[in-house]
């Protein structure tokens, strides 16, 4: 059996992959959107507790997307090519 290498990842994960990627930059930079007061949260303007809560978004789009990328790179392939 020839010696195959890792399988790329496939088109649509990788537009999955950059769709996360992308959009917090694209929600950060339409701020007429969210620049306003009403509705509060907790006390905080609305500009405020929206940031926040993309701030925590991101980091959870870009967990999601290195999570995806590293499963496109392992494939049951290299298991093979070690031996195992």
């Amino acid at each position: 059996m020839p010696n195959k290498a890792a399988q790329p990842t496939r088109p649509l994960v990788r537009v999955v992959i950059a769709v996360l990627l992308i959009a917090p930059f694209v929600i950060y930079l339409a701020v007429p959107s969210y620049a306003r007061i009403k509705p509060r949260l907790g006390g905080f303007p609305f500009f405020y507790w929206w940031q926040l809560a993309w701030v925590i978004l991101t980091a959870a789009f870009i967990g999601v997307a290195y999570a995806l990328a590293r499963r496109g790179a392992s494939s049951p392939d290299q298991a093979d090519e070690k031996g195992e």
